[in-house]
């Protein structure tokens, strides 16, 4: 069955200007919000994505090459760029699905050399534009600065796989998400976490929190650079305090789990900051269980954590944290969006990564069911398959995108019922800084 779900997805993505025209022809209300988000250089809702799907499918079946090679260039042929580019956004989403793209040495090199000189540029100017602020010890990092989708933490995954060309520049950017982690003065005299903000949690919440907060969520918060910072140093990428930077994030999310030690907020407000510093464990609620924010997404950047510095403790505390969630009430059931993001395939891709793990042996026994739940979650009626929840209303609606679409909810199937399959010298896991 599982071949087949995504082999009907595959079909149905697989030419790039027939899904384009579809999406902007926004034949139903439903369609309607998925064209103001496609841009064909996003790994989020555009070509990128859907090339990311392909491309990590014709590694053991060659014939899927060819259209990750069209959307490929659909992506870069007669396209704007984006007003703002990150992993997520613009040439470095081309260049992440290029590199997951590759089979043979040598392929997309051309493209290559052109598409991560333009990321290490980009990182480079994220760096300087921040780099006197962190320097005088000012408080106000920009979760879009160091943040998985936007800012280092993505571009700096997608660098450390360019390999030594752009050594230098990955270099760089660690030693700025290290500097990350020293202590800044709030506005009211305080010493924090050197990673507090100012910014909204979300574009939703424009007015953000009083007094600022410290994001706990994988995809802009602290467990991003701690996951980069952790690969890193697994593959033998190394700047001076590193070690300490990871041991510095990781006790830090440690002591500010939920009273019963079970799960993770998505933000700590600087008064519930105060409070945990003391000693007590802020009571602070866990509004999304997924990738992107909540306990799955920040028990796996601690599992590589613990892996990098061979901290046991720290990967027996994620991976009970894993197992607690799918022990709840409902467990992967109460999921209600079957995508990557915050739905059911981010939590089933984590799990599984999790489970392969040295100590994570115990939530193999949770992957049938997640597996089972996702498949039932498509229905063949619908464009692409799987939908997504809303960003604007209580409806669903149909996305063939990466990180809340179709290809991501398939990839995530496809991983949990074929582990073993061959993923390429960058999986498409790794767009979520999840290896």
């Amino acid at each position: 069955m599982t071949e087949n779900l995504v082999a009907s997805l595959a079909e149905r993505l697989a030419d790039p200007v027939a899904l384009a025209a579809r999406v902007m022809a926004a034949e139903t209300p439903e369609l309607a919000e998925t064209r103001s988000l496609w841009h064909p250089q996003s790994l989020a809702d555009g070509h990128a994505g859907v090339g990311l799907l392909f491309a990590a499918l014709a590694h053991d079946e060659p014939e899927y090459a060819k259209a990750a090679h069209a959307h490929l260039t659909a992506a870069v042929t007669g396209v704007r760029r984006p007003a703002r580019e990150g992993l997520y956004a613009g040439l470095p989403a081309v260049a992440f699905a290029a590199r997951t793209a590759i089979t043979r040495p040598g392929e997309y090199a051309a493209l290559l050399a052109q598409l991560d000189t333009q990321a290490a540029l980009l990182a480079r100017r994220l760096v300087e534009e921040d780099a006197p602020r962190v320097a005088a010890g000012t408080a106000g990092a920009r979760m879009s600065g160091y943040d998985v989708v936007a800012g280092l933490s993505g571009l700096g995954r997608l660098l450390l796989a360019a390999g030594p060309e752009h050594r230098s520049t990955t270099e760089l950017l660690l030693a700025h998400l290290v500097a990350l982690t020293r202590p800044v003065t709030v506005p009211d005299g305080r010493l924090v976490p050197g990673w507090w903000t100012g910014d909204p949690i979300l574009i939703s919440e424009p007015d953000g929190l009083p007094g600022g907060h410290f994001n706990v969520g994988l995809a802009h918060g602290i467990p991003g650079p701690l996951a980069l910072l952790s690969l890193a140093h697994r593959a033998g990428v190394r700047v001076p305090g590193q070690e300490q930077a990871i041991r510095t994030i990781a006790e830090w999310l440690l002591a500010r789990r939920s009273p019963d030690g079970t799960g993770w907020p998505n933000v700590v407000p600087l008064l519930a900051e105060v409070e945990a510093a003391s000693g007590t464990r802020p009571d602070l609620a866990e509004a999304r269980t997924g990738w992107c924010y909540g306990t799955p997404g920040v028990a796996r950047a601690l599992q590589l954590a613990a892996l990098a510095l061979k901290e046991p403790e720290w990967n027996r505390q994620a991976v009970a944290a894993v197992a607690a969630v799918c022990d709840r009430p409902g467990g992967a059931a109460a999921f209600g969006d079957p995508t990557l993001c915050h739905g059911l395939a981010g939590f089933t891709t984590i799990v599984t990564l999790m489970s392969r793990e040295p100590g994570g042996a115990e939530l193999i026994v949770h992957i049938p069911k997640l597996s089972q739940l996702l498949a039932s979650a498509a229905e063949l009626a619908h464009p692409f398959l799987w939908p997504a929840s809303s960003t604007a209303s209580a409806a669903v609606v149909h996305r063939p995108g990466f990180l809340d679409g179709a290809a991501g909810a398939a990839l995530a199937l496809d991983f949990a019922t074929n582990p073993e399959a061959q993923l390429g010298e960058l999986p498409w896991q790794a767009a979520l800084l999840l290896c």
